[in-house]
């Protein structure tokens, strides 16, 4: 137990953010609500879903760019996911998005001394959601956060630039 602490002390001390910024939807929504119906309320309770995905070589602030601006397009249809959790007078949950609201989080952050191998290795397992924004925290947490999130993780080791 206290090997994994220490393990996972030193992968998120290798983990530095260095920008964060919000992309919101590239027109004009206006305020707009979408209630949660019976079927969506229990995974409130879950952890927020999560994905890590591995592309290497290219440069790295171009391919942020390119990512928000796809991102911008792509909220104009699913806006909801630049929104955040909200309540009616009632208390039953349902998603809101304004176009004063912040929008998706993005964070950029590198990660030195650790290679795509030692991640994929089956030790490296448990050091993968080490890297990630969210985690053990629940989808409730979308009154108080962005209900996307991405993060952007250049790793940095002595030989390769991923």
């Amino acid at each position: 137990m206290a090997a994994e602490v220490g393990k996972k002390e030193e992968i998120m001390g290798k983990v530095k953010i260095t920008g964060k910024s919000h992309v919101k939807p590239s027109k004009v929504i206006g305020r707009k609500e979408c209630q949660l119906v019976t079927f969506d309320l229990p995974y409130l309770a879950f952890y927020y879903n999560q994905k890590l995905l591995f592309y290497k070589g290219g440069d790295f602030e171009e391919k942020v760019e390119k990512l928000k601006d796809g991102l911008r397009v792509v909220l104009e249809e699913f806006y909801q996911m630049a929104g955040k959790l909200g309540k009616d007078e009632e208390g039953v949950f349902r998603v809101d998005y304004d176009d004063d609201m912040d929008g998706v989080e993005v964070l950029e952050a590198t990660a030195e001394g650790i290679s795509v191998e030692e991640l994929a290795a089956d030790e490296g397992t448990t050091s993968l959601k080490d890297l990630i924004p969210f985690n053990n925290i629940l989808n409730l947490e979308g009154l108080h956060r962005p209900l996307l999130s991405v993060q952007v993780t250049t790793l940095l080791t002595s030989s390769n630039l991923f």
